[in-house]
């Protein structure tokens, strides 16, 4: 029986690394409602360190012209770097049209867009070092051998 209790204590140990480690880059939110009878309602949340994870396994003939993501590469860096150190709340963009709102906000460490219009109600959330790491994924599997 005490063994049975070391080995649940140490799978639970396993499986709480896990999750921390997964959850440490923070989470992609998406968010879209429909505005119609039996529209769509999604709210999907995932682990943001999948995003570069993934662009590391798409294959090469894939990416198509994403070997022209290397060159822009300082000054993406530069773009989020400026957006880190920018204060919380802050508005990046807003688009207001008869009946579309789009708002960019920067918060914590997301980069949040709310997209609003009669059809339906968009929200994404991405944190700014996983959009980084994605990058910087893209431009690397994009390089020459």
């Amino acid at each position: 029986m005490l063994l049975l209790g070391k080995l649940a204590m140490g799978m639970m140990g396993t499986a709480l690394l896990g999750a921390a480690v997964i959850s440490s880059e923070g989470f992609i939110h998406v968010k879209v409602n429909e505005k119609q009878p039996n529209g769509t309602h999604l709210s999907l949340i995932v682990p943001a360190m999948l995003a570069p994870m993934a662009a590391h396994f798409v294959p090469k003939h894939e990416l198509g012209d994403a070997a022209q993501v290397r060159q822009y590469l300082p000054v993406a860096h530069a773009a989020l770097s400026g957006l880190r150190d920018c204060p919380d709340g802050t508005v990046l963009v807003e688009v207001l049209d008869e009946d579309t709102h789009v708002t960019v906000v920067k918060d914590g460490g997301s980069l949040i867009v709310d997209a609003d219009d009669p059809q339906e109600t968009v929200h994404v959330a991405v944190p700014l070092r996983a959009t980084e790491r994605t990058i910087e994924e893209i431009a690397a599997s994009s390089a020459p051998n």
